[in-house]
């Protein structure tokens, strides 16, 4: 075997295959159509290409997938085809001693299966040394390996122009992975990913990774079930049962030291290298009771309690007399246990009596027409819906009618602008020169994507909206303080202008808590209003903190999802 040395003669090569059924098997098997490789020198220019039909043995017809997404025909198979190893001998005599790259390690799993089932034999005739080209490149992107990354993704991560290449063909795909190579080569020395074929090779190949399902499983030790405090680092007693959901295995702990109570999760793997334990604190829900019905400030905000019904308001928007404005709290409605009482949220498994209920109460209590109140179908993106006197009624009283919209605009009277915050951000936009307004949930996705921009430029499109004469208010959603997130979210947020002043850390928990950030997701969307041209006079920030304030109002992190739903509400006044 030759030598594996920092510059080897490389062939990339790629495959397209069709899901067939075999009686045989009696079961499905990826058989394999086409064949197409590029192989190049040390230099990485190519100096010659390989692309070769197979004709199906299995599958008698492409599926229309297949046939879609690769524009391969029966017809090609049949006419141009030749038998599976009548391929692999030609791509034998063709590769010589180059090393073989793929992206990603499907296609040789596909080789071997193809190999096993036509020769009884799942060694690859051709394959002596391997690199799965995706792995190298990820990590010479600094990419991580949580999520796998595409040859069109890595493609536009380094600014190739690949429009004239085919995807989903395979020679273009191999000319594809062999650009991106060529771009990140010097970024990382390869030889320490490239694989000798032998008998370990093929046994982690096909080792399928298990998980334990039984706590006496001999390979579960005692540590494997301990848990230190994320809070101090201190020693956990567990408090309840082991039980189990899923591939996880769950119990309940406290702290020795300062008290704290969580959830502990534990997912035990069998992997080639050996056993993996993944262990995770979540806490435990805290479900409180409403607050007594005391009205008064909180934050930026005013608490009223107009007959028995708890509402929030701005007292920077009261001023605006053309419009109404409120956010819901807990405070006088009908649900009962985690719903408790003003849930205003459908689908959450509080009855549909309890939440039409609701809203009539809180409409009354705010200063709105139960009827004339329309939401949109909230998914955490940047779409904006402009909705007037038909569309009254709709995600209300009517079925949500658009895929997405977390955003609403409007210049008619009477119609209620509505959308459901608890921990992510709701933005109140006014336009007192036009009479326009506009509503819109931010998420942590929303809010990195930049939501409040998006909204005011649409009202500008839409109204002729001038940015310095919008008034704005930011909401009741989760302070900075109790918005503790993960490195891959805070890197969204690292990305944006101004990153500093609203992102913080990181800092290394004790235990099993890792790295955490914390994100300030008002002064977030507060620099989104200024970089559209809003003026620093014209933002309020409510500061109601969702889970510090979460006896007034639901907050979906300190209730782990055991909650109803709170609403802000903006209309101009008929």
């Amino acid at each position: 075997m030759p030598a594996i040395n920092a510059k080897p003669t490389v062939a990339i090569l790629d495959l397209e295959w069709n899901a067939a059924y075999s009686s045989r098997r009696q079961g499905y098997i990826n058989e394999i159509i086409e064949f197409g490789a590029v192989k190049c020198g040390p230099d990485l220019e190519p100096v010659g290409t390989f692309t070769c039909f197979v004709r199906p043995q299995v599958g008698k017809h492409l599926s229309s997938l297949v046939a879609d997404l690769t524009s391969i025909t029966d017809e090609d198979l049949s006419e141009g085809g030749v038998p599976f190893m009548t391929a692999v001998g030609r791509f034998r005599r063709w590769l010589g001693d180059c090393v073989l790259m793929t992206w990603g390690q499907s296609d040789i799993l596909a080789l071997m299966d193809n190999c096993g089932y036509f020769s009884g034999n799942i060694h690859v005739p051709f394959l002596t040394r391997y690199c799965d080209l995706q792995r190298y490149a990820q990590d010479a992107l600094e990419l991580g390996s949580k999520e796998q990354a595409g040859l069109e993704k890595a493609a536009g991560l380094l600014g190739l122009d690949i429009s004239e290449l085919s995807q989903h063909r395979a020679l273009d795909d191999s000319l594809i992975a062999l650009r991106i190579l060529r771009e990140v080569r010097e970024r990382r020395d390869l030889s320490p990913y490239i694989q000798a074929c032998d008998e370990e090779f093929y046994r982690r190949m096909n080792f399928r990774t298990s998980y334990i399902k039984d706590l006496e499983d001999p390979r579960v030790r005692p540590e494997h079930l301990r848990f230190l405090c994320p809070k101090c680092g201190g020693r956990c007693a567990r408090t309840s049962r082991w039980g189990q959901h899923n591939r996880a295995f769950l119990a309940d702990f406290c702290c020795r030291g300062c008290g704290l109570r969580f959830s502990g999760r534990v997912i035990i793997k069998q992997k080639y290298e050996g056993l993996a334990v993944n262990k995770k604190a979540v806490p435990l829900p805290v479900i409180e009771k409403p607050r007594r019905s005391e009205p008064g400030g909180i934050g930026n905000m005013l608490l009223e309690i107009n007959g028995g019904v708890g509402v929030l308001r701005f007292p920077a928007l009261g001023g605006l007399r053309f419009v109404t404005h409120a956010f819901s709290t807990r405070i006088g409605g009908v649900s009962s246990k985690e719903f408790a009482s003003m849930n205003l949220g459908y689908g959450r498994g509080d009855p549909e009596e309890n939440v039409e209920e609701n809203y009539r109460r809180f409409a009354a209590a705010a200063g709105f027409e139960p009827q004339g109140m329309v939401c949109g179908c909230q998914v955490h993106k940047t779409d904006i819906r402009r909705v007037g006197e038909k569309e009254r009624g709709i995600g209300i009283w009517k079925t949500n009618d658009c895929d997405s919209a977390d955003g609403l605009i409007t210049d008619a009277p009477g119609v209620t602008l509505v959308v459901f915050a608890a921990d992510c951000v709701p933005v109140y936009f006014i336009d007192p020169e036009h009479r326009a307004i506009g509503l819109a949930h931010a998420g942590w996705r929303g809010a990195a994507a930049g939501m409040p921009k998006v909204m005011a430029e649409r009202m500008r499109e839409e109204f002729g909206t001038d940015p310095r004469k919008l008034i704005t208010a930011i909401g009741p959603s989760i302070c900075k303080d109790c918005f503790e997130v993960d490195e891959p979210v805070a890197r969204e947020f690292l990305a944006l202008p101004d990153s500093q002043y609203f992102v913080t850390g990181p800092v290394e928990l004790p235990g099993e808590g890792g790295t955490k950030y914390h994100v300030d997701l008002w002064e977030c969307c507060r620099r989104s209003l200024l970089s559209a041209g809003v003026l620093p006079e014209h933002i309020t920030v409510g500061g109601v903190c969702t889970m510090e304030e979460s006896s007034l109002v639901f907050s979906h992190r300190k209730t782990r999802g055991h909650r109803g739903s709170n609403c802000a509400m903006l209309m101009i006044n008929p």
